[in-house]
């Protein structure tokens, strides 16, 4: 029986490291960050870090906007509306909105030709769905002074035919998550995630978006976000050259 008892250790012990290795990995962008504000998250590169700590439930109010609630809360799924000649999303990106957009699309048949996008990312999988029907609508996105788009969202953002963030609008990025809610050994799980990734890759390429956006996500983690500065994103073609 001694002569078996080391080996077993060893291979529970490699079991549960699988198991464990799995669980972190899967949880790469649930993102919850608890407690905090995300202090700092509109200000200028210059005067701040551009990784900064991230919260998609709550998010500060620009300082610069006095009078207006220190807290704005995010809905948890995204919410969609048509108004002052542009489409409006707001919100989590939640498992299930790219289906939920494209239905709204259907019943709405909205005439507005640009999407303001204020939202604080979640499923990847739904920001490059619903990016991919942007696309083929032809629609324009922007992200609007004041307005954020972090996480998953500027997947969606580069959906967009052209693509505008004005002053004082904050984009960022960080690790993927692609909605796994189940534990798998951690060989499976990286492999499914590197497939994910790769489909994350293609779209940015069917999107012309230089693929090292993927970089400053992926040395991010997920309890920080990487505010990325007027002249990086267009450096990688995140935005356009405004049409003349």
């Amino acid at each position: 029986m001694g002569l078996f008892s080391s080996p077993q250790r060893a291979i529970r012990a490699v079991l549960v490291s699988q198991v464990l290795m799995a669980g972190a990995i899967v949880g790469l962008d649930v993102v919850r960050a608890p407690g905090g504000e995300a202090p700092g998250l509109y200000a200028p590169p210059a005067q701040g870090p551009s990784v900064r700590p991230y919260r998609p439930d709550l998010r500060p109010t620009d300082p610069t906007r006095p009078g207006a609630p220190a807290m704005r809360p995010m809905p948890e799924e995204l919410e969609f509306s048509e108004a002052d000649d542009r489409i409006q999303i707001v919100g989590q990106i939640a498992p299930g909105d790219a289906d939920r957009f494209a239905a709204w699309m259907d019943r709405v048949r909205p005439q507005a030709r640009l999407v303001a996008l204020d939202s604080s990312g979640g499923s990847v999988a739904d920001a490059v769905a619903i990016g991919r029907t942007i696309r083929a609508a032809g629609f324009a996105t922007q992200v609007g002074d004041g307005a954020v788009c972090l996480s998953a969202c500027p997947y969606i953002f580069a959906g967009g035919v052209d693509r505008q963030v004005e002053r004082g609008g904050v984009v960022g990025v960080h690790q993927h998550y692609f909605g796994q809610n189940t534990v798998l050994p951690a060989f499976l799980a990286v492999g499914d995630l590197q497939r994910a990734q790769a489909g994350v890759m293609d779209y940015l390429v069917e999107m012309d978006v230089d693929l090292r956006l993927m970089t400053h996500a992926l040395r991010t983690p997920p309890s920080d976000i990487n505010i990325l500065t007027p002249e990086l994103m267009t450096e990688l073609n995140l935005t356009t050259p405004p049409e003349a």
